[in-house]
């Protein structure tokens, strides 16, 4: 009998190689934004969720006591450069790792639209884990407006399954899991090339052209919603990113 593929981990494998290289993933203003949006302390025990290849991770190490990466692709772990208080632990966010109550600050950085079900129990699981006065950093892309919704979600129905969001959708996702004082802040990344986005995606060169070309044949509204501008064959696109925090 053959051995099941498990196409979920072929996805992350492929992803995990050139995840480092993507232009929004080290964009020095998002991760500076949502770095400084957790005001973190020499004292703080952070898990990061969904650490990926610890990008945030890394951002808060010199900054906190202890951050402990979470993640359950070992591909895109083994990218991550494990050094001084940093740890890295290939675990789902639902397998009952830690105890309630451990840590002074979670962060999650666009991990939560690759749960496609049990979104809500995950939020629940960041909750438990906090200690009593303890804050959650997350961040999510969103459409740049209501009107341009359903050309993102053709635009990721063929990057991925993934699910869509706007920022009143994350911020009850913090609130119904009982986290107080949400708060919102939009960043965006400006002149974002979308060729770059593709090119270290892991997708086949004819889903990348695909998707290109609805980018570049779009019609006006959506090239005005991203403030699209064409150069060089790429087109370069202002992304919107949410960053909430939320207090136990």
């Amino acid at each position: 009998m053959n051995k099941k593929i498990d196409y979920n981990e072929a996805f992350w494998k492929i992803r995990s190689q050139h995840y480092n290289e993507l232009e929004w993933a080290n964009h020095r203003l998002y991760l500076d934004e949502f770095i400084s949006a957790g005001k973190f302390r020499k004292s703080d025990v952070v898990l990061d969720v969904g650490t990926g290849t610890g990008i945030v991770a890394h951002g808060l190490s010199p900054l906190v006591g202890e951050v402990i990466g979470l993640d359950k692709s070992q591909d895109m772990l083994e990218h991550s450069n494990w050094h001084g208080n940093m740890y890295f632990i290939k675990r789902n966010i639902f397998d009952p790792i830690f105890d309630d109550g451990v840590f002074d600050k979670i962060t999650c950085r666009q991990v939560f639209h690759h749960i496609l079900r049990n979104r809500q129990k995950a939020m629940d699981i960041c909750y438990r884990m906090l200690k009593r006065g303890g804050m959650m950093v997350f961040s999510e892309g969103v459409p740049p407006t209501k009107r341009v919704k359903k050309d993102y979600i053709e635009i990721f129905r063929l990057k991925e399954k993934r699910a869509t969001f706007y920022e009143e959708d994350l911020v009850n996702l913090m609130k119904t899991s009982g986290f107080k004082n949400v708060k919102v802040k939009v960043v965006y990344l400006r002149k974002m090339s979308v060729r770059n986005w593709l090119a270290n995606s892991g997708l086949p060169g004819t889903v990348q052209e695909k998707i290109y070309l609805i980018h570049k044949n779009a019609g006006d509204y959506f090239k005005k919603d991203y403030n699209m501008v064409e150069e060089d064959n790429d087109c370069l696109i202002d992304m919107k990113m949410a960053i909430l925090t939320g207090i136990k």
